[in-house]
């Protein structure tokens, strides 16, 4: 088997696999809008400003809470469903290994980043730099450089390999009971902060389809709660 014969992400997306995978396209999303934010305030933000280093604090923390979740769901609940249909197939398996590995990589980036925001610089701030644990811009612009090339190369790598795979693998209805799982497991709260999170500034037609597979109530509840308590906290 061959990913070039499987359907692809765009198919998934459009109703002709056997996957709804529009949650999952949505979030990739939101990592490449985020890292954009994220590559901006390393060259834009001034970071001597104590409301805009909350703002962008605020944002950063949300962004590594949401690829934690996103990647734990995948190692734990996704790739491990999808080894034993795809067991057959070598090369299945070596693309799972290989998303495994890539979510290893990304990791000590995570860290490399907070390492950035909390070196103390001279001149950050007042006192000359001593109230303050914030990087010089040309650190924390390489080292998100370097996050940000690593973790796109993964989720086209992802979307290219790895999503397709779940539309030869499960059907709809398994599709559906590993993203209950996720959500059980996850909670409500943190579903909902992901739901805000990955519409925030979505296009039209992203969020009408990440909308769309919410059921009615819970449309309302984003609407009403979720989006509203979103809003109230100043990112990036």
């Amino acid at each position: 088997m061959t990913t070039q014969k499987l359907p692809g992400a765009d198919a998934a997306r459009h109703g002709t696999g056997d996957a709804d995978l529009a949650i999952m396209l949505a979030a990739h999303s939101a990592f490449r809008r985020d890292l954009a934010r994220l590559a901006r305030t390393a060259t834009a933000a001034d970071l001597s400003d104590p409301a805009r280093r909350q703002s962008v604090a605020a944002g950063w923390e949300l962004f590594k809470r949401q690829l934690h979740l996103h990647h734990t769901a995948e190692d734990e609940v996704v790739w491990p469903v999808l080894r034993p249909r795809l067991a057959h197939s070598e090369h299945a398996l070596s693309v799972l290994d290989a998303m495994e590995e890539e979510h290893e990589r990304i990791d000590p980036l995570l860290v490399a980043v907070d390492a950035a925001f909390t070196q103390r610089h001279a001149g950050t701030g007042q006192n000359g730099g001593q109230a303050d644990d914030w990087p010089g811009e040309d650190r924390l612009a390489d080292v998100i450089d370097v996050l940000a090339s690593t973790l796109t190369a993964h989720l086209a790598h992802e979307e290219r390999d790895g999503l397709p795979l779940i539309g030869v693998a499960l059907t709809a209805a398994e599709w559906r009971g590993a993203g209950f799982k996720i959500a059980r497991k996850n909670g409500m709260a943190s579903g909902g902060e992901m739901f805000a999170w990955i519409l925030d500034g979505a296009g039209r037609e992203d969020a009408a389809a990440t909308l769309g597979s919410l059921p009615p109530p819970l449309r309302l509840l984003y609407r009403a709660i979720w989006k509203p308590r979103y809003q109230k906290t100043p990112r990036w």
